[in-house]
């Protein structure tokens, strides 16, 4: 028998959104946010009071900070409980020196993202280049947003979602390599020009880039973005590209050594 699925699915890669048993749950005010946010990001392990504080105030918590975030914790197993009874409420547990969200009884599109991406790289290239992409494609589409909890303001959460930021990026390029290999070069293009507009110190965006342009026989816009790209570099960063577009670029000119601008 297959066990059954977690009645509690928290949403955080987006707007943070919460259904119990499919239907939807009112989490409340920014607090409350906050906190589950920071259960939800660490499902299944225990967080610290300290660090719940941290998520919900940053470095500035209240004297009775202790006692508030006790209250949260007991309002949202309140709600939990409202739509998915005494087993819902159950989802957040006390556990020294802190809570923990429960993953035998909570899920999170987070949970989903990496479990599709560390499938995907399980998907040896080329051979399986085809299978790879589609898995991407289906992690990339469970994202809802910009950046993860984008309704939450706080230095905490901003940190979060730097480094969930991080992991979307590589699944963003895992999947243009991928998509190189099958020969859809514009679809390349027009997804790492978004990257690099966004993210401009990622060398290997501008690299699948310069590559789709490669592939298309557009020798001219291949050197353009590898101009772009060393004076984007230089000027904000004081570098040169890698050896990985060194080589690259040299192959692209039959051998010449490339001149940097």
């Amino acid at each position: 028998m297959t066990a059954p699925s977690p009645q509690v699915r928290v949403s955080l890669l987006g707007p943070l959104e919460v259904t119990v048993a499919g239907r939807a749950m009112a989490v409340g005010g920014p607090g409350r946010r906050a906190l589950l946010a920071a259960l939800g990001l660490g499902i299944g392990t225990t967080q610290g009071v300290p660090e719940l504080l941290e998520a919900i105030w940053d470095d500035r918590p209240p004297m009775t900070a202790t006692t508030k975030l006790q209250g949260h914790v007991c309002a949202l197993r309140q709600s939990l409980a409202r739509l998915g009874g005494e087993e819902a409420a159950h989802t957040i547990q006390t556990k020294p020196p802190g809570y923990v969200l429960c993953r035998h009884r909570a899920t999170t599109d987070l949970v989903r993202f990496d479990d599709l991406v560390r499938q995907a790289r399980e998907a040896r290239l080329p051979d399986r280049g085809a299978q790879r992409a589609a898995l991407l494609t289906a992690a990339l589409d469970v994202w809802r947003g910009p950046s993860a909890c984008s309704d939450i303001r706080s230095s905490w959460m901003s940190r979060m979602a730097d480094a969930l930021d991080e992991r979307r990026w590589r699944a963003m390029e895992d999947l243009a390599e991928a998509q190189l290999l099958m020969g859809e070069d514009h679809t390349v293009i027009d997804a790492m020009e978004a990257m690099v507009r966004r993210a401009p110190y990622r060398e290997r965006a501008w690299e699948h880039l310069i590559q789709a342009h490669r592939n298309r026989g557009d020798v001219a816009a291949a050197v353009s973005v590898h101009h772009r790209l060393c004076r984007t570099l230089v000027t904000g960063l004081g570098v040169t590209p890698g050896p990985r577009i060194a080589r690259l670029l040299e192959e692209i000119l039959g051998g010449r050594p490339v001149a940097h601008r």
